[in-house]
Parts: C-alpha cells; structure tokens; sequence
C-alpha cells in the first residue's frame, strides 16, 4: 500500500537517523554529546528529542491528569571519553527564561510558552556528580491537575555554572513539554471498514492519539489525510465526535453512534465530509 511504503520509508530514515547520532556515544546512548577530547557537563537526554537540528532541545513528557504530585527524575552527566569526574563536581541549576523558548518557536514554528512557576517545583538548584562517577539526578515535581490542557507549556533548564570542567555549548540549556494526558491519550490498533472512502480496511498498529485538550485528543493517522485529525469525547455521555479534519476533505459530521468506551478503551467513530464517509475503530494497546 502507498501509504504504509511512505510511512515505512520514514521509519527507515528517522532509524537511520538516530543509530547515526548513537553510534557517536559508544556505550554511554542516553548523553546527548558525541564523546569528544575533552568531556563536558550537560544533561542527559529524558526522551526522544523532539526535533533533530533546534538549537535548543525539547522534549515532550506527558503524565496522567492527578492532583498527586508527580516526580520526574532528570540527570547531568559528565560526558566523554574520560571514565569519571577527576574530582567532586558541583552542578548549578536554574530554570530558564521566555527568549530560550522563542528561539524554539522561531526556528520550529510553534507556540510553546513557559509554563506557570505554581504547576511545577525544581527539587534542586545544584547537583553533585561525584569524584570518579559520570552522573547526578534531580527531581521535577509536577501537578498535572492544575494544567491547562488547550495550550503548549515548557520548563526550560539550564545549567548555570559548574565548580570545575567544561559546560557542554549544545545541551547545557533543554526544555521540556511536561504535558498532561487525558483519558483517551494513547497508542492504539485502528481499523477501518470495507467503506471507508480513504484507506478502507486499514489495520494499522501504535497510532497515536495525542491529547489535545481536556475532551479532545488528535493524530495524523500515519499521513493517511495528510493531516491532523481532532477528536472530543463527552466523557458524561461517552459521545464521540470528529471536531476537526484537514480543509480538502470537507465539514465533518459525525453518525450519533459514535461513543468512546472507558471499560475496554475502545474508540468508535463513523462521520462523513463531503462525499466521503469513514467508519474507524480504535483500540488502546498500550501507554503512549
């Protein structure tokens, strides 16, 4: 099928494209710098990044809406071909401000903002790493309760200085999309019917839906409408409706039978746009 050879191709290069990056780290995969001469303090990588190539890394971290604080461990390391620090090393961290995102947004083409200083806590403003050891942790604690699901938040970290070494110029400042998920955000098998106007009887594993908003989450669908795909679950009712598709496809409007199951995590929608018509079945495999 043309599209799984596209999606498949992709797979292929962004593979490619990260066993290029690896194989500059030798055993150490989880330090963003290539070891070097000399080694550097910086952070280590939390996630996949983002968008290969910004100046500044992102990382998008997403955790379940509670009103439990949730701790997220981060770490600095001291990374190149040396085995350890020669000494205690002293690692100072402070959070950054809205110009280190603006860059993001310049070059990226996004709208990300910095996030509410009360949703979040830093659990260190310095670390340690000890002598002979490579690396250190601290906690970022969260409150997903408190966030703002329809906008794009980020903390931006920094490491403002250090006791002795060299601070690494590409990862000594990262940020991350601490994001919150509804209950519908995960990774899902979709399928399609014999009917289906664009793809029909699809199976497709690991489609993610994206948490867009308290009752909406979106994908892609692997670039099967070559675009984002929004949808809202009335979670008193378990209504599912199809709020947004890309322009050429047409108005969407979406069959009554339509409903998100919460007991097996099934998702059911059947909609129209145009002369199109789709019916799609989503069934959760798994977090994202």
């Amino acid at each position: 099928m043309k599209i799984m050879k596209k999606y498949f191709y992709k797979s292929v290069a962004a593979l490619i494209a990260v066993a290029t990056l690896s194989s500059c780290l030798k055993d150490d995969r989880l330090v963003l710098d290539p070891e070097k001469g000399t080694n550097v303090i910086e952070f280590v990588n939390p996630a996949q990044i983002n968008h290969v190539g910004s100046t500044t890394a992102l990382y998008v971290m997403s955790y379940p809406v509670s009103s439990t604080l949730q701790v997220i461990p981060l770490e600095v390391s001291y990374s190149g071909p040396a085995d350890g620090a020669p000494e205690d090393i002293v690692v100072n961290l402070a959070v950054g401000g809205q110009a280190i995102i603006d860059q993001y947004n310049n070059e990226q083409g996004e709208s990300y903002t910095l996030m509410p200083t009360s949703w979040y806590s830093l659990g260190a403003t310095s670390v340690t790493i000890p002598k002979g050891q490579k690396r250190a942790s601290f906690n970022v604690s969260i409150n997903t309760s408190l966030f703002d699901l329809t906008k794009p938040y980020v903390v931006p970290l920094t490491i403002s200085s250090v006791s002795s070494g060299t601070i690494s110029t590409n990862f000594s400042k990262i940020l991350i999309n601490f994001g919150a998920k509804n209950a519908v955000d995960g990774l899902y098998n979709y399928k399609t019917s014999a009917t289906t106007s664009l793809v029909a009887n699809a199976n497709f594993n690991n489609v993610p839906l994206v948490t867009a908003g308290p009752n909406t989450v979106r994908t892609n669908l692997l670039d099967t409408y070559s675009n984002i795909i929004t949808y809202n679950i009335d979670f008193t009712t378990n209504k599912a409706t199809v709020v947004s598709v890309v322009s050429s496809i047409g108005t969407p409007i979406t069959d009554p039978v339509s409903n998100w199951n919460p007991a097996t995590k099934v998702l059911y929608v059947k909609w129209t746009a145009g002369a199109r018509q789709f019916e799609e079945t989503y069934t959760y495999t798994g977090v994202r």
